[in-house]
């Protein structure tokens, strides 16, 4: 537990950092996955987030978690972050995982029907691209963005929210309890789910606790042949 005079610092750093991103309370506390009420206590120093919530408040903000508890260091966190997820193709995109900045890949973002085929993505389709930085995604290949319709998100909350993009590796379909998949729906669209595989269903676990598990019955169908692919990475606009 930290002493009041710590609590009290780590308190206006979060309140420091919030205005320099130009939130009000209410967004950080919805962006951050926590209350409003608790968040007021936190910058008031009546009280302390957990190592979570303050990971996830930093994230948020855009600075390190060694700021926010009043250690040396610059508040920014060092690791690169692309200025913009999105970028049409004539803002130097060059084609699917082609940019002008060598430090980051061009990855086609389409709708979730179009990223649930099985079939090559085709130029038309592409909506935009993600601008990701190589260091986030590293040497995989076949990746494809989405941007996290209201119904995607709601089970994923507060992970993942509506209007997030993430990448989603079509290569990476081998189910581990961390995880985190786009699996094809009866639609032909794709939800987000975590995975369990107990033959012949396929569970279908949300992080939102207020949405129900599902589940698929395959028994004569590799449960590979409904996941798209694993989420490796997601970017959550700050406005």
């Amino acid at each position: 537990m930290a002493k009041p005079s710590d609590s009290k610092q780590m308190g206006k750093r979060i309140a420091e950092a919030r205005k320099r991103r130009g939130l009000n309370p209410n967004q950080l506390a919805r962006r951050a996955g926590i209350s409003w009420a608790n968040l007021v206590r936190y910058e008031e120093g009546k009280n302390e987030p957990g190592a979570g919530r303050l990971l996830r408040i930093a994230d948020v903000l855009g600075v390190t978690v060694d700021w926010l508890l009043g250690r040396r260091g610059a508040p920014e966190r060092e690791e690169p972050r692309p200025l913009d997820v999105a970028v049409r193709v004539a803002d130097g995109v060059q084609g699917p995982g082609r940019v002008a900045d060598p430090d980051f890949r061009a990855v086609p973002l389409v709708a979730g029907a179009i990223a649930a085929g099985k079939s090559r993505i085709v130029e038309e389709a592409i909506e935009e691209y993600a601008l990701i930085h190589v260091s986030q995604i590293g040497r995989r290949k076949d990746l494809v963005a989405v941007r996290v319709s209201r119904e995607m998100g709601r089970s994923m909350l507060p992970l993942i929210q509506p209007g997030a993009v993430v990448a989603i590796d079509r290569k990476d379909k081998a189910i581990k309890p961390e995880g985190i998949y786009a699996v094809r729906d009866e639609a032909g669209g794709c939800t987000l789910k975590r995975l369990q595989w107990t033959p012949p269903r396929l569970w279908l676990i949300p992080e939102n606790r207020e949405e129900p598990v599902t589940h698929l019955d395959l028994p004569d169908e590799d449960p590979e042949e409904r996941i798209v692919g694993r989420v490796v990475w997601a970017y959550q606009p700050f406005v």
